[in-house]
């Protein structure tokens, strides 16, 4: 896998300090590769202090922080600009005022970049990233080698490289500069966030946030709704306490969810139709009553019936109907 000349410069590198690196456990064919490469590196050298990561992940990779995932392996012109990022994980600097941005960044963004080995400008790509996500740890950083995952690459409708993704949705073909990428990412932290980024800053304990925001801008997240009707119970229940505020303080913006929670319902497993059903008590009018009412007769399942019932006595509680 390495030839002599990665090992001799790998043998030569004095790192700035002693990076960990975890390896990610996945069921992906490629997983072994990662592992056969971290188990060389430390015959080689104990620069690195190489660890097995329990944190999730969909690609086997390296994780170099929690917010930074490596999935490619670090050979020709692709291990410099990887020695050069770890030394960034010790003492992120980037540069040119942008750290100022970079703490101004509240809401995480997954930036996830496409290389290829032999790609001319990849390395400086790199150069330029794994410094901001070090420096700003609301920045997702994801590093794939196209050629070693070429179905990740077709899913994400990937033609060459480098190629940045931003949320999903933005992206860049070709070299792009730190500015450009940060104004970026500033423009889209607004009411644009997904679902996938507010999960992220429920599981940091910031639901308060995601309200406070909503309430300012008088308006929904776009991925808000996808968080109450999330296959994941802790998501959901972080997801009800910003309803019960939205209940009493903003009935406009309730009234844009319940269609949005009434619509979903008959796609749902019992579960997540249970708690639609609660928080459609929290938010719903007499319109929402008539609504679960009719609902009401098809249910097969005990709790559903239950639910109902709950959210009905809470919309008439409320409303004194």
């Amino acid at each position: 896998m390495m030839d002599n000349t990665t090992k001799e410069r790998i043998k030569a590198w004095t790192p700035l300090g002693r990076p960990t690196l975890r390896i990610a456990d996945t069921d992906h064919p490629e997983q072994k590769t990662f592992e056969t490469f971290a188990r060389q590196w430390q015959e080689i050298s104990t620069s690195i202090s190489w660890m097995d990561s329990s944190q999730p992940a969909d690609l086997p990779g390296f994780f170099l922080t929690n917010n930074i995932l490596y999935s490619a392996l670090p050979l020709e012109r692709e291990l410099s600009p990887f020695l050069k990022g770890l030394n960034a994980l010790d003492q992120p600097n980037p540069g040119n005022g942008i750290q100022k941005t970079l703490d101004n960044i509240q809401a995480p963004c997954r930036l996830t970049l496409y290389i290829a080995l032999q790609c001319p400008h990849c390395p400086g790509m790199v150069e330029r990233l794994i410094p901001l996500a070090a420096a700003c740890e609301n920045i997702h950083l994801h590093i794939i080698d196209g050629s070693l995952f070429p179905e990740k690459a077709e899913k994400d409708k990937v033609m060459s490289a480098p190629c940045l993704i931003l949320n999903d949705d933005t992206r860049w073909t070709g070299a792009v500069t730190e500015e450009e990428i940060l104004d970026m990412i500033v423009n889209k932290e607004s009411m644009d966030l997904d679902t996938k980024a507010l999960k992220t800053i429920l599981e940091d304990g910031r639901a308060e946030w995601i309200t406070e925001r909503m309430l300012a801008s008088k308006r929904l997240f776009k991925g808000f709704s996808g968080l109450l009707l999330h296959e994941t119970w802790s998501v959901r229940l972080g997801a009800m306490v910003v309803v019960e505020t939205l209940a009493q303080e903003a009935p406009n913006l309730c009234a844009e969810l319940e269609k949005i929670l009434m619509d979903a319902f008959t796609t749902k497993d019992i579960p997540v139709q249970g708690d639609i059903l609660y928080a459609l008590g929290e938010i719903g009018t007499s319109d929402t009553r008539d609504w679960i009412t009719a609902h009401q007769a098809v249910l097969s399942h005990e709790d559903l019936r239950d639910a109902a019932d709950d959210a009905i006595q809470s919309i008439e509680d409320r409303f004194s109907l």
